[in-house]
């Protein structure tokens, strides 16, 4: 389902950061740590989500039952709660929904629960009650939770996790999270747990001190790449080494050089994991390999590349594909460029304007998307940009048999342009 009214309602009530709520009403429902008997939390700025792709595809190939939690989501909202690999159904979702908000409101008020609070759950929180309750009911032998906001207060932060992971540090949410790397570093280090094992990637240089020095307080195994752990990518494949485990040669099946670092980051959490839940490395490999997530430098058509970049930092990724991409096909290269109203238009536009031709300036429906018209008007580039309104109207100005079109700047955009093309063949490319 695209959505459900449960959860447009609760989406006019925005983002409340803290654990209270959920973890009193997780306790009313007696749903326990003990339920899950091996949990992986996976934060950072950028690539969490791919982490979270590559641990769900080893894992189920390894025969385990697997329950994967993200957000946000691509095109339907069923996408966040995945079992084995598929979407919860949309009557199961539905009656999950009605029954968690009844229960949510009569504990609401039995319990004599804050009444200034607007309402008892938010949306983020309904939705992650309904899928710690799910995979809760189907008994998951291994639970992944991607971080939704930051760490430290936000709502999957609820389970003494067996392993966690920061995948990346950037700027991004600085409303919420601060204005500086330490600060994020600080917000993000939250999901870290006295005594367990924690994964980080390549990280700046403030950011890795923060993290060291939280996980040393909280006297926690740190694993960082580049230090405890390395990968590298040459013409034969990828190669990875870690202290008492080696990879060679192996594929990704993922786009992009950034996804070697994800796929190390990936593969030390089951490598440090194996006397918890054991992999096979046919089922590494295999589960590398065959991962993915659709959305993120994905090929939708033969001349259409859709990214969900919608920060500097992973612009500057997306840019370094699409260089790549200028030196294989030799096409000019138009982006549709869409962003929500929080995000850093100037920081996106500039990285990927010096290696595209031109820009259209679109939007979709989403309501927090920034107009077309205003990107025009604050982004200031050295290549043209035009004023498409819709992505409708964008899509039916492209070349499609001339140039190569890529989309990025929002999650919501590119699930917009997927929704357009599975519904339509007015706009729709050639396919390989």
């Amino acid at each position: 389902m695209i959505t459900h009214p449960i959860l447009s309602d609760l989406a006019k009530h925005g983002v409340r950061m803290g654990l209270r709520n959920l973890e009193d009403f997780l306790a009313h429902l007696q749903i326990t740590r003990d339920h899950f008997g091996f949990v992986i939390h996976v934060g950072g700025t950028n690539g969490k989500g791919s982490v979270c792709r590559m641990l769900e595809a080893i894992y189920r190939d390894a025969g385990y039952s697997v329950g994967l939690y993200t957000s946000p989501h691509l095109e339907q909202v069923n996408e966040r709660i995945r079992l084995n690999g598929e979407s919860i159904g949309d009557e199961t979702l539905s009656g999950l929904l009605g029954k968690t908000q009844k229960e949510s409101i009569e504990w609401f008020h039995q319990d004599q629960a804050s009444l200034s609070e607007d309402v008892p759950l938010t949306y983020f929180e309904m939705m992650t009650a309904v899928a710690i309750q799910y995979f809760a009911e189907h008994n998951v032998e291994v639970l992944i939770l991607e971080v939704g906001l930051g760490g430290r207060l936000d709502a999957t932060n609820l389970f003494d996790t067996s392993v966690s992971a920061i995948v990346s540090i950037a700027y991004d949410h600085m409303d919420v999270l601060g204005s500086d790397i330490g600060s994020i570093a600080t917000e993000k280090s939250g999901i870290i747990k006295v005594g367990q094992d924690v994964v980080v990637g390549m990280l700046p240089e403030e950011g890795s001190r923060i993290i060291r020095f939280i996980a040393e307080d909280k006297e926690a195994r740190l694993h960082q790449l580049g230090l405890d752990f390395h990968v590298s990518l040459d013409d034969t494949g990828v190669h990875f080494q870690s202290e008492k485990f080696r990879l060679e040669n192996f594929q990704v099946g993922l786009l992009g050089a950034h996804q070697v670092q994800n796929a190390a980051v990936a593969l030390q959490i089951v490598h440090t994991q194996q006397h918890l839940r054991a992999v096979s490395i046919s089922s590494i490999l295999r589960g590398l390999t065959n991962v993915s997530h659709p959305g993120r430098l994905q090929w939708v058509g033969t001349n259409l590349l859709v990214d969900a970049a919608h920060n500097p930092a992973g612009a500057q990724k997306l840019a370094d594909y699409i260089l790549q991409v200028k030196q294989e096909r030799q096409l000019p290269i138009t982006l549709l460029l869409g962003v929500s109203e929080d995000k850093d238009l100037r920081g996106i536009g500039v990285i990927l304007s010096q290696v595209v031709d031109r820009i259209f300036a679109t939007q979709c429906s989403h309501p927090r998307a920034k107009t077309s018209s205003e990107i025009v008007k604050e982004l200031k580039v050295d290549v043209p940009v035009h004023d498409m309104g819709s992505v409708e109207t964008a899509l039916q100005h492209c070349r499609w048999d001339e140039e190569i079109v890529v989309v990025a700047g929002s999650i919501f955009l590119v699930g917009a342009v997927q929704s357009i093309l599975n519904s339509s063949d007015h706009y729709k490319p050639d396919l390989d």
